[in-house]
């Protein structure tokens, strides 16, 4: 899995089993490594006293960053920002670029590590000056779109030693074996700063929304009122409030007008759209046929990719779409390989 030595590794702890197994599988293959878990909201005490328990047992020494000022600015307040205009923002990409690979990566350096590691499914792969963020082993848990915003010159120097782990079952096989006591709890789901709140009900309560009208998109035809962009999503059926002869989707939210726009079905497909605030990870011709992913759980899809910057980039669906493209989201790359060559925020 990894080749030994004495390099010294800073592994980033959330008090899961992915991550205390992360900092066992480095300490069995022979490196220093020492645990630093960040404090970024304010139900962060049970998940950093996890994490101390875990360090505790693999008797290695244990730090706490305290993020919460520049989580509460880049993550929490962009989430709320994006919903408020329409856009559905992927705040853990958003987090991993802004918070783990960057303030917490130069935290763990300042305490002398040479490499920082975490418990993420996927793989990076350094040959020389060539980066490869790759695919995980494990598909089903692979989380190479989460990562996909990183800057490459920041993953020369971050591993994910459990890319290679065929499955999450080997993983928690591993931790009950070693005695640790998280082996069988259970994986998170929710973005962690809800607290297993409803995310609307969460960004009403953060601020003021106007109401704006519901309008159809062939006729400008007024149908009623929304209660806030937040409230929607693109290719939403069900919930609108607002009668029709025909079935009516969400095709859009426009915050320039605040309206939401409605249609039929057929009004909601997108076959070319905008990857804003590029992040290249692979060097790539100015035009080129890969496969990418619209959502971290849908199938990747064909396309065609267009460079027409280095921050902005041309995207041509080539496949039919069964799930709608939303505004916001991450648009991931990938070449045959499973290779991630770049990824942007999605806009149409």
């Amino acid at each position: 899995m990894i080749s030994r030595g004495r390099l010294k590794y800073g592994v980033g702890m959330s008090g899961g089993v992915d991550s205390s197994v992360t900092a066992s599988l480095l300490l069995q293959n022979g490196f220093d490594v020492f645990g630093v878990t960040m404090n970024i909201h304010d139900a962060c005490e049970y998940p950093i006293n996890e994490a101390k328990i875990v360090c505790q047992k693999l008797g290695i020494e244990h730090f706490v960053f305290d993020a919460k000022e520049a989580f509460s600015k880049s993550v929490i307040q962009t989430f709320i920002d994006s919903y408020a205009i329409g856009l559905t923002p992927n705040p853990c990409a958003i987090c991993n670029r802004d918070i783990k690979m960057n303030l917490l990566f130069e935290f763990i350096m300042s305490k002398g590590a040479d490499i920082m590691a975490t418990g993420h499914y996927a793989n990076i792969c350094v040959d020389d000056d060539v980066v490869f963020l790759k695919e995980a082993a494990d598909k089903k848990k692979d989380q190479s779109y989460f990562l996909s915003l990183v800057p490459r010159k920041n993953l020369r120097n971050i591993r994910f030693p459990l890319g290679e782990i065929e499955s999450k079952s080997e993983t928690r096989r591993i931790a009950e074996s070693i005695g640790l006591h998280n082996s069988k709890k259970k994986d998170s789901q929710d973005i962690c700063f809800l607290q297993g709140k409803n995310y609307k009900e969460f960004i009403k309560n953060s601020q003021e929304f106007a109401c704006g009208n519901i309008v159809l998109d062939e006729t400008n035809e007024i149908l009623g009122q929304h209660s806030g962009l937040f409230n929607y999503t693109t290719g939403q059926r069900r919930g609108l409030g607002i009668s029709h002869n025909n079935p009516l989707y969400v095709v859009k939210l426009a915050h320039e007008t605040n309206e939401v726009i409605v249609g039929a079905r057929q009004r909601v497909a997108v076959n070319e759209f905008n990857a804003l605030s590029m992040n290249w990870i692979m060097d790539a011709e100015d035009e080129f046929v890969a496969t990418v992913k619209l959502r971290s759980i849908c199938q990747k899809t064909k396309a065609k990719i267009t460079k027409l910057s280095e921050n902005l980039a041309k995207i041509n669906l080539l496949e039919l779409q069964t799930s709608p493209v939303t505004n916001g989201q991450i648009c991931c790359i990938y070449d045959n390989l499973g290779r991630v060559i770049g990824a942007g925020v999605i806009s149409y």
